[in-house]
């Protein structure tokens, strides 16, 4: 179709020109990426304004030209510029095809050196137009006008997903963390947390991101335990002959920089604690490293710097090999204070039914290292050589400091007493990723690829600290209260996990590979993964806490061996007080092994230039075993116990496409997956926060999902998108997390629930206000960009089938929110290469569930709230360039609430609005 289009143009153009001019007209096509057209590259003859661009299928056309010779600049986002003669007869079409590639320029091919396409707006646009999976894909490029630092930040500019304040995970159509899946360049990832199944995108900076796509429609190659998004992050590769970079950065926080501030003694500002295991052998010795009391200092200015270097070398017209390298460090301070209360309901009398209510101050400091490297050998056109490394190394310290009252103190008029809770947590993760990959052509119609990884994460939470205090006011005095055995503890954590994964495919193309017939892959996937957690709790109980007065200043004058040996307080673990009893020292624990071997089968036909299709069938064995040795007892289950969860899939999947035109594109797909429940779900492990707990469940189940979508899509430009979706899921037995009765305020655990069903809009756009380029390269460009998601979830509980006592007989999804908004304004300005860029960010989700409420306690709800942020560039040369953020500009307050018609706040905060200035220096 493509050439027939092109011999129309060639005959249209023939017959319609002066014997006197003539014209250039041809096709651009990409090399490293199967010979496919290269869209919306700029085509200039030197020395004049007059030029084009290639459209979808890579056909430009340079009209009425004067008979003679010409130098025609090719150009690309990211592509080096190159001036190719071609010489213009009268009268006639000169038809002038450019092969585009990794390898350097030859006078019979036209070889380009390019970086990837994934780093283009455009190019990713047009990547989306042509697949027949439904697939959203952020670059590089948007990252960088959105100010997006990293890959968590990606997720969240794409149309349909939210986040969950305070925490790592993201949601997709309500969806959360169980429901979605990470990959780094098509492989696994690890979770750097053992409360969570999906790794803290956030480890991952824009430094090495080349793109971040995410699908949420589903094909036979992908992983099934996902019914939100597959995340697939794609780290960023050499193209380019040398590349020296260095970014420096530096900001503050409105409420946080310059002011007092605490720190956790331990760590260091660098991020780095070497004593991420207790060494204590004997309860009548403390031992312990750190101190109970915090370090209190001033938050300074965040820092950051980054270093990136790359090179390739040409070893023949065809071979080459590059490399590329990343170090960065970074670090961030702030702090948030608000209130927390355990509103539990109105009584009959209008009083609330409330437990403790704390005035918090909470204190945050991160700080992370990261190291990225890849090689890149390019035997030949058909077989390259791939191996990646990443290191990421992150520290991050909160101190949680809530004063208040509680149901026993500091209620009745004359009793003038406050209840303080300090808890210091300090999380250090250590991840290493490995990946080998391998791809290989054969022929015209033969592809074998092959990837293997080799992943470890170290998660250590070292010496945990928790006190309670009772302040009297009346007496100016503070003393030790206890009224539970963790409330002053000490606790350390540690997490080792090591996964190993596989895939391996044959694509069988339907006649020559370029002719874009369709193919059918063959394919297998495979993964084991195990993961050893252990945790261990010191629990200081003093003998007569009434009239042990502490100085919450120096806590060590309290917590010490004089004390120990005085009998003031005991220390003891959650195996007893028994110090020359070896099983006194052995951790709670749980141990859990994950084995998946899946085979697939995917075939895409293109029936015609219109309408394309993808069907697959994906066969999965899945053999997961958690053991574990905790003193939690769930019915059924001792504390000492395992399970085995194993089950066997077939999992069809089927995506349509039918191009309306050239700009429009319908779609429809549909799949079935599975969502199986997370180690720590279902290990019945107790975490403790400041004034919460939570626990597994091993009685859970894998959910059934069944998901379908159909949507509109229209590119009416190169940079343009107006796209209409529908879509809808039913989960059966789905899994949730659920607030249950207990002596203990907001105790939290999991449960299948019941069938859930989700059904939506969505609704995105991307159009050019203004586009002006005029004679004196001067260029101006105004953007606007959005989305929005309309929602409506119901779970509908299994009451028959469940050992929770539910609110009511349904409820909207956990994390689920019924509206989200994005939107961006941007506007940039070119002028000799010097670029002015500036970008107006804004993101809302509505009000949406935390958790689900039981026994008569109605659900607790996460208020929504607007996001303002500002982003503004300058490029000075082609060198020298700077950029300033502002983040949350509006400062809402974060808020949740008891779902009762009152609204009670429970939980209110607000974090600042943030800003940084940065520079970065490129050769």
């Amino acid at each position: 179709m493509e050439k027939i289009t092109l011999l129309l143009l060639v005959i249209f153009s023939t017959i319609s020109y002066a014997q006197t001019t003539g014209s250039v007209a041809g096709k651009l096509t990409d090399k490293e990426y199967n010979n496919e057209p290269l869209a919306f590259a700029n085509v200039i003859i030197k020395g004049t304004t007059k030029g084009t661009t290639s459209d979808f299928d890579g056909l430009y056309q340079l009209d009425n030209l004067e008979a003679g010779d010409y130098t025609l600049i090719f150009s690309f986002v990211g592509y080096e510029t190159q001036e190719l003669p071609v010489t213009v007869v009268p009268g006639k079409v000169t038809e002038f095809n450019v092969l585009m590639g990794a390898s350097a320029a030859s006078l019979d091919e036209v070889i380009i050196t390019t970086t990837s396409k994934r780093e283009s707006e455009s190019a990713l646009l047009l990547e989306q137009k042509k697949a027949v999976v439904i697939k959203t894909a952020i670059g590089a490029q948007e990252l960088s006008k959105k100010a997006v630092s990293d890959a968590a930040g990606a997720t969240l500019k794409v149309t349909g997903v939210n986040s969950q304040e305070g925490s790592s995970k993201i949601y997709v159509r309500g969806l959360g963390d169980r429901y979605n899946n990470t990959t780094l360049n098509g492989l696994p990832l690890p979770s750097n947390d053992p409360r969570n199944k999906n790794i803290d995108l956030a480890l991952f900076s824009s430094d090495i991101i080349e793109s971040v796509g995410i699908g949420k429609s589903f094909s036979s190659y992908m992983s099934s335990d996902v019914a939100g998004a597959s995340v697939d992050i794609i780290s960023k590769i050499t193209s380019e002959k040398s590349l020296f970079k260095v970014s420096l950065s530096t900001g503050g926080n409105t409420l946080t920089t310059f002011q007092d501030f605490k720190t956790i003694d331990g760590a260091n500002w660098f991020g780095i604690n070497p004593n991420t295991h207790h060494n204590v052998r004997n309860l009548n010795i403390y031992s312990f490293d750190n101190s109970f009391t915090p370090n209190s200092g001033t938050a300074n200015p965040n820092i950051g710097l980054s270093i990136n270097y790359g090179r390739k070398f040409t070893l023949s017209d065809e071979s080459n090999i590059s490399f590329f390298l990343v170090g960065s460090f970074d670090n961030n301070y702030t702090y948030q204070e608000g209130t927390s209360d355990a509103i539990v309901d109105i009584n009959d009398d209008g009083s609330l039914n409330v437990g403790s209510i704390f005035d918090t101050k909470t204190y945050n400091y991160g700080a992370s290292k990261m190291l990225m490297g890849n090689v890149s050998y390019k035997i030949n056109n058909n077989h390259r050589l791939s191996y990646n490394h990443l290191f990421v190394h992150s520290n991050s310290q909160k101190i949680e400091d809530f004063l208040g009252t509680t149901t026993d103190i500091g209620r009745p008029e004359d009793d003038n007493r406050l209840v303080n809770l300090i808890l210091q947590t300090e999380i250090q993760n250590k991840l290493f990723v490995n990946q080998l990959m391998s791809e290989n052509k054969f022929g015209e119609s033969l592809d074998i690829n092959a990837a293997l990884s080799y992943n470890t994460i170290y998660n250590d939470e070292p010496d945990r600290r928790k006190n309670t205090f009772i302040i009297d006011n009346n007496a100016n005095t503070t003393r030790i209260s206890q009224n539970a055995v963790r409330d002053n503890s000490r606790f350390y954590g540690n997490l080792f996990e090591n996964s190993i994964a596989g895939n391996l495919n044959a694509i069988k193309y339907f006649g020559e590979r370029y002719e874009n017939k369709g193919n059918v892959t063959l394919g297998y996937n495979g993964s084991i993964t195990d993961r050893k957690f252990d945790g261990i709790y010191f629990d200081h109980n003093f003998a007569n806490p009434r009239i042990t007065f502490v100085n919450p200043n120096n806590l060590d004058a309290t917590f010490n061996q004089n004390n120990l040996d005085y009998g003031v307080f005991g220390v003891e673990t959650s195996r007893g007080r028994n110090s020359e009893d070896p099983e006194t020292y052995l951790p709670q624990l749980y141990d859990a092994k994950k084995t998946i071997h899946a085979a697939y089968i995917d075939v895409v036909y293109n029936f015609n230039d219109k309408l394309s299709a993808n069907i697959g069938l994906r066969a999965e064995d899945i053999k997961m075993d958690v053991e574990w040795d905790t003193n939690i007892s769930f019915p059924g289950f001792s504390d000492n116990s395992q399970i085995a969860l194993n089950k066997q899939y077939f999992l069809p999947t089927g995506n349509i496409k039918y191009q309306l035109n050239d700009k429009i594109n319908l779609r429809a797909s549909g799949s079935k997956t599975y969502t199986y429940p997370q180690f720590k779900e279902i290990a019945p492990f107790t975490y403790e926060g400041i004034n919460y707990q939570e626990s597994g469940n091993p009685a859970l189940l894998p959910s059934d999902n069944y998901n379908g979508e159909l949507k509109f899509e229209m590119f009416p430009n190169k940079n343009e998108l107006v796209s209409i979706g529908i879509f809808g899921k039913l989960i059966q037995n789905s899994i949730n997390r659920l607030e249950r009765n207990s002596a203990i305020e907001r105790d939290f655990t999991f449960d299948n629930s019941g069938d859930a069903t989700v059904f939506g809009l969505e609704l995105e756009g991307k159009v050019d206000l203004l586009s002006i380029e005029s004679d004196d390269e001067k260029t101006q460009y105004l953007s606007l960009g959005g989305n929005a998601t309309l929602m409506k979830t119901q779970l509908k509980f299994n009451i028959a089938n469940t050992l929770f006592n539910y609110t009511g007989d349904s409820s909207e999804l956990e994390g689920a929110a019924p509206l989200t908004l994005n939107a961006d304004v941007s506007y940039r300005f070119n002028i000799n290469e010097k670029e002015t860029m500036s970008t107006l960010v804004f993101n809302y989700q509505s009000d949406k569930v935390y958790s689900i409420g039981t026994n008569f306690k109605e659900n607790i709800i996460e208020k929504g709230v607007p996001i303002l942020d500002f982003v503004f560039s300058h490029k000075f040369n082609q060198n020298l360039g700077m950029k300033f953020n502002v983040k949350n500009i509006l400062n809402p307050s974060f808020d949740r609430y008891r779902d009762i018609p009152e609204k009670l706040t429970m939980n209110s905060y607000k974090r600042g609005t943030s800003f940084s200035l940065g520079i970065a220096y490129e050769l």
